[in-house]
């Protein structure tokens, strides 16, 4: 299957829309990718507050996150173009990255510089949605065939556990406090 952009009124030009798969197929997994998005913003605002108080540049950066997953979770299933696409798998994979880097071996900032993070329960989640998209977005540039007939459980099943995820992330960030 080669993906091609196919025009629609309502959509750019350069529009990912698979020409040998149902329209159903791609929009259900940029709705996935928009919802995987959705939870890694909400997290990612949960913690600003402490983030600010901790170090205001790491607070200001999660400001930034937020903002940009939240705007990409809302732009991608309308306008589901190359070029955002990718923006959204590499933001998402340097957030993860950045993440990992932080609990391995710390920030060089701070008041205790180099010293690693834990890992906690919400950072892993949003970090795990951040990778998830990445990947759903490789799947849909590289021809990745969705059989829309065999979906509909999955796809309940994952927005079931977007839902569970998220709230008990943000559970747990409330518990912290």
């Amino acid at each position: 299957m080669a993906l091609r952009g196919q025009l629609h009124a309502d959509r750019p030009p350069d529009a990912i829309l698979p020409a040998t798969q149902p329209d159903t197929s791609a929009q259900l997994l940029l709705l996935s990718l928009a919802g995987l998005s959705a939870g890694a913003a909400g997290i990612h605002f949960a913690v600003i507050p402490e983030h600010l108080t901790e170090l205001p540049a790491a607070g200001y950066f999660f400001i930034a996150v937020a903002i940009a997953q939240a705007l990409w979770a809302i732009l991608v299933p309308r306008y589901p173009t190359r070029a955002l696409l990718v923006a959204g798998a590499i933001g998402n994979l340097a957030v993860a990255g950045l993440w990992l880097f932080v609990r391995l071996r710390g920030l060089p900032i701070g008041d205790e510089p180099w010293t690693p993070e834990r890992f906690g329960v919400a950072d892993t989640i949003s970090a795990a949605f951040e990778v998830g998209i990445a990947l759903g977005v490789a799947g849909l540039l590289t021809r990745l065939r969705l059989p829309v007939q065999r979906l509909l459980t999955p796809a309940v099943v994952m927005a079931l556990l977007l839902i569970a995820l998220t709230g008990a992330a943000l559970l747990n960030v409330g518990m912290s406090e």
